[in-house]
């Protein structure tokens, strides 16, 4: 019983985390045009190894802000809004195909401000960093109390791809 964390979808122990992670996310905009949400991530996570047995109890996710993690100290204010850095969500098991979970999070304004290539705000900066900005963790808990993540990077909360494509 322990947990294991690894960047990509292929887990490096096999043995404690018996299956990879491949997932679609896909940008949503916000439920009503006047809200406090940027947008939405509408996510699909499907678990694939060897004889997929009912072995996961749950599955969740996170997305973190690392580039506001980083300079929360340049946050004013005490707001909880203006302040979070990450978001996080159960996802529910799909009945017909139990290695497949689907959920979605809501990505709030204070964090897409010029940070985002779609559904940008008007007025919105272009931001001075580069590299990855955001970073996506996809947990499942096995029955025996382990939990298995793996990481994923992007310069741009919406956009997300399990594997990268590989370039000629």
């Amino acid at each position: 019983m322990g947990d294991v964390l690894w960047n990509g979808p292929d887990p490096d122990d096999r043995d404690a985390c018996p299956y990879s992670i491949d997932f679609k996310c896909k940008p949503a905009p916000a439920k009503t045009i006047n809200s406090l949400e940027s947008g939405r991530l509408m996510l699909t996570v499907r678990l694939k190894g060897d004889a997929y047995a009912a072995k996961v109890k749950a599955v969740a996710v996170r997305l973190v802000n690392k580039a506001k993690k980083k300079n929360l100290d340049k946050v004013d204010g005490s707001s909880r809004l203006k302040r979070q850095t990450l978001l996080s969500a159960n996802l529910m098991q799909d009945g017909r195909r139990p290695n497949r979970w689907t959920g979605e999070l809501s990505i709030p304004v204070s964090w897409i401000e010029g940070g985002t290539r779609t559904y940008e705000r008007t007025g919105s900066w272009t931001p001075k960093s580069k590299g990855d900005l955001f970073a996506l963790e996809i947990t499942y808990r096995l029955f025996d109390g382990s939990n298995c993540t793996a990481r994923f990077s992007s310069e741009d909360a919406f956009h997300w791809a399990a594997r990268r494509e590989e370039s000629m």
